[in-house]
């Protein structure tokens, strides 16, 4: 798979404003214009300024209806031929491009369309995890006495493993890493809303592009999804039972 998800704006129909939650040197954008917009927005140069090469803009000299779909669907068959392994993210709120998107799943291409650049996954923003409390020696009682001060001390000090449960807890949810549970949670709720991949191979690059997971953590929730029957895989083909 890509390492490098397309990200194609369809700016006639949208003008995307959240392009800040796409990183430079993590995603791809092709921004296709219209016949008559020969002007580009300040906002939009400068968001799309660190991409360097990454960004490029695509301008239809011709005009017609859905000119710029169809330059958009000629584009993704040229990368899926050029770039094997290829995720595409259609950017439009033109439902016209949903049968396109799911005749790519039945050729194993993966491909999404979103009215709006979608948002990171929680699961993969950065997280700083929990230091765990160091083990302290405990002091045997029965052998040697500790001095009046010493034994205050003890008292008032909380135990190690209650400690560590305290600290947990103090840490915000959005800040704890993410669990395998938590991933496919969030899978199983965006394949309830979304067209669902007819082959395996679609299905993980899919995830893969949406949730920005690397191919292990793929695996893990692609083997949860099997163990609790939300999918049964026959060869290359998935079936679903949302």
């Amino acid at each position: 798979m890509s390492s490098k998800p397309f990200f194609l704006i369809d700016f006639e129909n949208v003008q995307p404003k959240a392009l800040g939650r796409l990183k430079p040197g993590a995603a791809r954008i092709k921004v296709f214009l219209g016949a008559h917009q020969s002007k580009l927005m300040l906002e939009l140069v400068q968001a799309l300024q660190p991409f360097g090469n990454d960004a490029e803009y695509i301008q239809i000299t011709g005009s017609g209806p859905d000119a710029v779909d169809f330059h958009i669907a000629f584009y993704i068959g040229r990368l899926a031929l050029s770039e094997p392994g290829a995720t595409f993210n259609i950017i439009s709120k033109d439902r016209g491009f949903d049968p396109l998107v799911r005749h790519l799943h039945t050729l194993g291409i993966g491909c999404e369309r979103y009215p709006e650049i979608p948002t990171v996954s929680v699961a993969t923003a950065a997280v700083t995890p929990v230091p765990k409390a160091p083990r302290m020696p405990v002091a045997k009682a029965a052998k040697t006495a500790a001095p009046p001060a010493k034994k205050a001390a003890a008292k008032r000090a909380v135990p190690t493993r209650v400690a560590a449960k305290a600290v947990a807890k103090s840490v915000p949810a959005k800040d704890k890493p993410a669990t395998t549970a938590s991933r496919v949670t969030q899978v199983v709720a965006w394949l309830q809303k979304s067209s669902r991949p007819a082959k395996l191979t679609t299905l993980r690059s899919s995830i893969a592009a949406r949730f920005q997971l690397d191919a292990k953590t793929v695996d893990a929730v692609v083997q949860s999804l099997r163990s609790s029957r939300t999918i049964s895989v026959e060869g290359t083909k998935v079936s679903y039972t949302l």
